[in-house]
């Protein structure tokens, strides 16, 4: 983990384990390894890393079966990669309109603020 990371510790544990599912590098059905073994490859505590499990768990990017361990979730997102590139583009769409409608009523506020004695 790195000191200079303003993020916390379980939230880089959670988002290096969120780049190795989605770069392939753990792959769906794989297991995890345990608690105490990721702790001590990541250099922090048990509790940081049920933390940042937590987060991949609510984000449906892993699973936890009891008695058995936890494994990378068969569809992560529960779309297949072409309905997820089609919601992504859909979503950015959505946020480039969103920021043009704002940069027009900003350029309007300035223009009103210029137009002032």
């Amino acid at each position: 983990m790195s000191q200079d990371d303003p993020r916390s510790a379980y939230e880089q544990v959670a988002d290096d384990l969120r780049k190795k599912i989605a770069s392939g590098v753990l792959k769906a059905g794989q297991k995890l390894d345990g608690n105490a073994k990721m702790a001590e490859h990541y250099g922090v505590a048990a509790m940081t890393i049920r933390h940042a499990l937590d987060i991949l768990r609510s984000e449906r990017l892993i699973v936890s079966q009891q008695g058995r361990g936890t494994f990378v979730a068969s569809d992560p997102v529960g779309t297949d990669s072409a309905e997820r590139d089609g919601n992504m583009v859909d979503e950015l769409s959505e946020i480039k309109a969103a920021l043009e409608l704002i940069n027009s009523r900003l350029d309007r506020l300035e223009g009103q603020v210029r137009e002032r004695p």
